[in-house]
């Protein structure tokens, strides 16, 4: 305690409010403005509509079906992987729990820019898991590390054989970025493990303190066990790819864009959703997918964006969709829940204990 304020009830307090944030006016403003700005450059890039739609309408119903069920497996692998990283930090969980709060959180990313998502889900985690909410969320930026770390390794992979006979600087700028972001991330990771610092993360307020331990033991305990946590961080980036590679399919481009290319697009979108300009990365990832089929491919810019959009629609639009559902179901029940146990609280306190009922017995037989 700090203060005569227990460290869970303030982290409980500031949690409490990120449902309510999320809803705000300034949230919606900022949503309102960044979909202005994507709808302004969707109409100056004077983009081939009534080409791109007429190559959506002849695609392969059962394979962009296929292609959806693909990416949904990915989430399943991702509830897996954060089973593996929750209990590798003491915090077991089953699978299916897990799961539709990472549905939700990616909900929540696709309507609400700057990842507030990653946060959602630890406030979910901690509400409905009663996981603490700091720990949470150090084991979704480890899980964020190993994302970025698998993300690189395949994209260089992949563009050293596409590239292999050609050089291309479109993929520096990538490659430089997310080189950065995974040696700063393992660069934390390593000082928190270290303990360095401690003596003046000391200084802070205790409750402060006890959050930022609380952090970083989700964070580092959380990567034991990596060869298991790496395999399954390959098969989500392979659910992945491989919902591109049968939109591809379902569009009758497969002997236009192998594996090594679409797997190569794949990750240059996921990269790109890590931008918080728009909500998801809308508007940017399917330019950047739409971009790169072109380079890499050689595709039309009709059919580049023919594929970028019919993509889209799963990896995004199903997800609002979906996601939408999840969340308000996850809201809904835990609403009940609260409200169930705040009655439960109110009738436990109107109702006298058994010591109670003893001195109000004893008291009666005294006056009488």
């Amino acid at each position: 305690m700090s203060d005569g304020i227990p460290v869970e009830v303030a982290e409980k307090d500031q949690a409490g409010a990120l449902p309510a944030r999320l809803l705000s006016k300034r949230t919606l403003i900022t949503i309102t403005v960044a979909l202005a700005v994507v709808v302004v450059v969707v109409w100056r890039a004077n983009v081939p509509w009534a080409g791109a739609w007429a190559e959506i309408r002849r695609a392969n119903v059962a394979l962009y079906v296929l292609a959806g069920v693909v990416y949904y497996l990915s989430f399943l692998a991702r509830g897996v992987r954060w089973q593996v990283l929750l209990a590798n930090a003491g915090e077991p969980r089953r699978v299916r729990r897990l799961t539709p709060l990472i549905l939700a959180s990616f909900f929540v990313n696709c309507v609400v820019p700057a990842k507030m998502g990653d946060f959602y889900r630890a406030y979910l985690a901690r509400v409905r898991e009663r996981i603490p909410g700091s720990k949470a969320l150090g084991t979704v930026v480890s899980e964020r590390l190993l994302d970025i770390s698998v993300i690189m390794t395949l994209l260089l992979a992949s563009s050293a054989y596409v590239f292999h006979k050609r050089s291309s600087a479109t993929l520096i700028p990538y490659v430089v970025g997310g080189a950065a972001l995974c040696l700063a991330g393992a660069g934390l990771i390593v000082l928190m493990r270290s303990g360095r610092g401690a003596r003046v993360l000391r200084l802070l307020p205790a409750p402060l303190f006890r959050r930022y331990e609380s952090f970083r033991s989700g964070a580092v305990s959380s990567l034991r066990r990596w060869p298991t946590l790496l395999g399954l961080t390959v098969m989500v980036w392979a659910c992945e790819s491989g919902r591109l590679g049968l939109v591809i399919a379902a569009l009758g481009l497969s002997q236009r864009v192998g594996i090594s290319q679409f797997v190569m697009v794949a990750l240059v979108a996921a990269l790109l959703t890590s931008v918080p300009f728009t909500p998801g990365g809308v508007g940017l990832v399917q330019a950047g997918v739409a971009t790169t089929l072109v380079l890499v491919a050689g595709l039309s810019r009709t059919r580049a964006i023919s594929v970028a959009l019919l993509d889209g629609s799963i990896s995004y639009g199903s997800l609002v969709v979906i996601g939408f559902v999840v969340f308000a179901v996850l809201n809904v029940r835990m609403s009940r829940a609260a409200a169930q146990g705040a009655h439960h609280e109110a009738r436990l306190g109107s109702e006298p204990t058994l010591a109670g009922r003893a001195d109000q017995t004893a008291t009666t037989g005294r006056v009488a």
